[in-house]
């Protein structure tokens, strides 16, 4: 049972960072993939606790929770061939819906980690269905999302990328109409790589995940 992530794991992202290219890769795939086998044993382990405090998460094959380490730089200005984190998302329901359907992430990289929440990039519709439950739901939504379980890891539900003005079709002059400006539900908190190497950190991660149940089971309220 996997509790948390070695050096050689980071080092292993570094060197990917430094070294993003097609020749270093295929001299280190070894390497490359000792640090995904660690990253898989990882959500084996998670999986099943996850699944104890939320039943939206099915069976998960932990190997489907990863991407590829190949990047898709066909329509991007990055043409760096390979990521240089690991990530594991486990959605409710299926993978292949994307940003519309809550998820728990972990992600991994040379100096920093991060864990999320939420749904992330949702589709126009989907989006509207979110605000509207809030606007219905709204002493509920702010009941959550003030937990204060919830907001030992998370300050702010708001996110990066947000309108300047009142979604359309909402009253601008309703008193939590800043609730409604995100472009995304998906809260995230950052940590040192120091946290993902002690020996603890996957009751860590569970903590974390626990603290976004409410929040994930209420969006998927919104757009079931």
């Amino acid at each position: 049972m996997r509790t948390c992530f070695s050096r050689e794991f980071f080092d292993t992202l570094r060197d990917i960072r430094l070294n993003n290219n097609r020749d270093w890769y295929l001299v280190n795939k070894s390497r490359v993939s000792d640090a995904r086998n660690e990253m898989e044993e990882f959500a084996n382990s998670l999986i099943p606790l996850v699944r104890k405090f939320d039943k939206n998460i099915g069976q998960l094959d932990a190997k489907e929770t990863m991407y590829k380490q190949h990047r898709d730089i066909r329509f991007s200005p990055d043409k760096t061939p390979y990521k240089s984190y690991i990530s594991s998302v486990l959605f409710y329901g299926s993978k292949r819906m994307g940003g519309n359907i809550p998820c728990y992430y972990l992600h991994l990289e040379d100096g920093s980690g991060m864990i999320a929440g939420g749904v992330h990039a949702p589709e126009p519709q989907t989006l509207k269905k979110i605000r509207e439950e809030i606007f219905y739901n709204v002493d509920e939504f702010k009941s959550i999302i003030n937990k204060k379980e919830f907001v030992k890891y998370f300050k702010t539900i708001n996110s990066e990328d947000r309108l300047k003005t009142a979604p359309k079709g909402f009253p601008k002059d309703w008193e939590d109409i800043d609730l409604l400006r995100n472009k995304e539900y998906c809260p995230a908190f950052f940590f040192d790589i120091d946290k993902a190497m002690d020996k603890d950190f996957l009751y860590f991660v569970e903590d974390a995940y626990k603290s976004i149940r409410d929040l994930n089971e209420f969006l998927f309220r919104a757009i079931s």
